[in-house]
């Protein structure tokens, strides 16, 4: 942590880490609480309806709100980038496998669909691994979720590299899924903790933008290491890039879950400490002992002696939020159609242009590039967006401190900016059939598939940093939802597109699935009409849970 990072917290130390706003503002938003579903007697319920997580209910209102995070921006930047480095390495191990799947068929004497069986028990375990990480990390942080997590991903790559059994190369698979899926939620959560809503979806969408990127580059790199060193070598690369993560994120990133750190003033328990972090608290601890006139030093959170079993059931019954559905409605269809163009792509290429395994992977650079282009721009468009928003409401913005969003119409701000790159999404993907079966030259799939990489990553990028705004406070849970519908449809359609291609054609296919999202995509609007509506009732009903468990609380120690 640098210099003005530590200058900032030791004027914070005083301060209660997560005050919402500033309450000398008349032209702040509001403060309200951040609900989440979860069960009566779960500790979320608390946090819920505090202060945007951090302020404690009947706790006295601070003359002035602290900064929503204390780090620097410098730091903040660090954090981020290493956010997008683990993030990355979900989707990139997936795809750099694939060019691998001949060798490996050939090597283990089996048929390609037995190999094809470790690619969808992978997808199998992104879809549930985040499930149970993501939810352990709102617990008990983020630092140590992470070790754990590459250390068990780091081991998985070692030993497939070395493995020489069909069995073990399945087990294994599903091993290093579930270490490299996790980051994907977790990496969300990151941004939550350190962001307020006014920049928080410019960042949201460099995440979903390493998503939507990695499927693109890892085929040409998984082609050129399989082709020149050999199948084993995409583990022993995997396994390199892990090795240079962890080297970095252990003694450098500290923690930044907000219940256990607040916005960076309050010391994190040893767990949760990177070297950096101990050598500054152990340095302002002899400060406030030199001196003890001065404040007090905080005491860190103690966390549960008992690694606590995390709540998977509340991440999927999150999903049956009628706001929450429906985003996963319009999401899950996209993807779907995104990767009904992407997993055949490599037959395509090869049948058509009669390209080889390298020539096949550069084809997918355009999509790669629409991808960053599409995600970079729309997360301008939403900070733009949200202030706009604020702005005609007579609210003003704060990047510093955290707006409060029960009064504010959250859904309108996120949603409004999509509708363009819903439209190009929806056209490239009923021209995709057309382009393919018209046996055009190279120039017309390549301009397709740049512009279908810009009209998807607006849509995703968007709805996940709306699904963050509704569940700050469990960041890490809702986008364990959010991944696993993606996880889950991504899986359904690579299995069942070159069977629905083979009876239909490549033109009614994807005009289909074109048609599909046209219809799915009012879903989107009732969000924006009446998601307020939804989100003041469940504030409300979350509200009256924790009045019950507060008067069963008091009965309990009145009889006692």
């Amino acid at each position: 942590m640098d210099r003005q990072a530590s200058e900032n917290i030791t004027k914070a130390t005083s301060v209660p880490p997560e005050a919402s706003s500033d309450q000398n503002s008349e032209r702040r938003i509001q403060p309200a609480p951040q609900p989440m579903p979860s069960d009566v007697n779960s500790h979320d319920n608390k946090q819920a309806i505090s202060d945007q997580e951090g302020r404690q209910p009947g706790s006295p209102e601070p003359a002035q709100a602290a900064p929503h995070s204390i780090f620097s921006r410098r730091t903040k930047m660090f954090i981020i980038f290493m956010t997008v480095f683990a993030t990355f390495f979900s989707p990139f191990s997936s795809f750099l496998y694939l060019p691998a799947i001949t060798p490996i068929a050939e090597a283990y004497h089996r048929s390609v669909g037995d190999i094809n069986l470790t690619v969808t028990l992978y997808q199998v375990m992104q879809a549930i691994s985040p499930l149970f990480f993501g939810d352990l990390s709102d617990q008990i942080g983020r630092r140590p979720v992470y070790m754990a997590t590459f250390t068990i991903y780091l081991a998985a790559n070692i030993a497939l590299a070395l493995q020489n059994s069909y069995g073990a190369l399945l087990f294994l698979r599903a091993l290093q899924s579930t270490g490299s899926s996790a980051t994907v939620a977790i990496g969300n959560a990151v941004i939550a903790d350190l962001t307020t809503p006014a920049e928080r979806g410019g960042y949201i969408t460099i995440v979903q933008a390493t998503i939507m990127f990695a499927p693109a580059l890892a085929p040409v790199l998984g082609g050129i290491l399989t082709q020149y060193l050999g199948w084993r070598s995409t583990f022993w690369f995997l396994v390199i890039a892990a090795g240079v993560f962890i080297v970095l994120y252990v003694p450098l990133v500290p923690e930044t879950a907000r219940h256990i750190v607040g916005n960076g003033s309050i010391p994190p328990p040893t767990l949760n400490k990177s070297i950096i972090s101990s050598v500054h608290w152990r340095r302002k601890r002899r400060d406030v002992e030199a001196n003890p006139g001065e404040e007090p030093f905080p005491e860190p959170k103690k966390l549960p002696r008992r690694i606590p079993i995390p709540n998977i059931w509340a991440a999927i019954r999150i999903a049956f939020e009628k706001d929450v559905g429906l985003l996963l409605l319009f999401n899950s269809l996209l993807v779907m159609s995104n990767y009904a163009m992407l997993v055949p792509l490599q037959d395509v290429i090869r049948r058509r242009y009669h390209f080889n395994d390298l020539q096949v992977g550069l084809c997918y650079i355009p999509y790669a590039i629409g991808n960053i282009i599409g995600a970079l721009l729309m997360g301008k468009v939403l900070n733009w967006n949200y202030a706009r928003v604020a702005r005609s409401l007579g609210m003003t913005p704060d990047r510093k401190r955290n707006d409060e969003l029960r009064k504010f119409p959250i859904e309108r701000a996120r949603t409004d900016p999509v509708w363009p790159w819903v439209v190009l999404a929806i056209a490239m993907t009923a021209c995709w059939g057309w382009v393919v079966d018209s046996g055009a030259s190279l120039a017309a799939p390549l301009v397709v598939l740049f512009f279908q990489g810009v009209g998807v990553a607006g849509p995703m990028s968007a709805l996940s940093t709306v699904l963050v705004d509704l569940y700050p406070s469990n960041a890490g849970r809702v986008s364990s939802t959010f991944n696993l519908t993606r996880a889950a449809i991504s899986a359904v359609a690579s299995a069942v597109i070159q069977l629905i291609i083979d009876a239909w054609g490549y033109g009614y296919t994807y005009l289909f699935l074109a048609m599909l999202l046209l219809v799915a995509s009012p879903s989107i609007l009732c969000v924006r009409i009446w998601g307020p509506k939804w989100r003041e009732e469940r504030y409300v009903r979350i509200e009256k849970q924790q009045a019950k468990e507060q008067e069963k609380q008091a009965a309990r120690q009145r009889a006692g």
